[in-house]
């Protein structure tokens, strides 16, 4: 029974799982109050970019066993 009151109080709107939260917010007031923030989708951004040049500068094989010519 609060096994389902717990449930039920986490997914109460179906669309809050697509909802742009702030992680990190900063306001600096001397650059003409630039804010700068990073959101959900910008870290997933940044873990996505950042996995694929981890893989790409692990299958670029600079020293190569055999040569070309």
């Amino acid at each position: 029974m609060t096994n389902n009151n717990i449930i039920s109080t986490y997914f109460t709107n179906p669309l809050s799982q697509f909802e742009i939260r702030d992680f990190f917010n900063i306001k600096l007031s001397f650059l003409n109050n630039l804010q700068l923030s990073l959101t959900n989708i910008g870290l997933y951004l940044l873990i996505a970019a950042s996995f694929i040049l981890i893989v790409n500068l692990l299958s670029t094989n600079y020293n190569k066993i055999i040569g070309n010519k």
